[in-house]
């Protein structure tokens, strides 16, 4: 007589697929966001990763939504010459456990 065999299953969750283009850097570096529209103030934060088409920053300001269009400069430093803007688009915003947003921004290709 042959014995039954058991087998196991196992069910793992999938991880969710990758979607960023490049990889991110924690780097923290002053940052001027502009918005497009001029009812919307500039402010100076500080990013919490860049890649090489985005960047993620904090801000308690509740005016980005997605879509928003941006001028952004990296590095920003009052008065520098050398200050060189971007544009990109806000893609994402986080609601963060202390109440300020975190703000995903895709840089457009010229």
């Amino acid at each position: 007589m042959k014995k039954p065999t058991t087998e196991m299953v196992v069910i793992a969750p999938v991880a969710e697929k990758e979607r960023r283009a490049s990889r991110r850097v924690k780097l923290s570096r002053p940052l001027l966001s502009r918005p497009s529209d001029p009812k919307y103030k500039e402010e100076v934060q500080t990013t919490l990763n860049t890649s090489r088409d985005g960047l993620y920053f904090t801000t308690r300001a509740n005016h980005y939504h997605v879509g928003m269009r941006l001028s952004v400069t990296l590095g920003y430093a009052a008065n520098d010459p050398c200050n060189s803007q971007s544009f990109g688009d806000v893609i994402r915003i986080d609601r963060l456990k202390d109440g300020s947003f975190g703000i995903a921004v895709q840089i457009r290709v010229r």
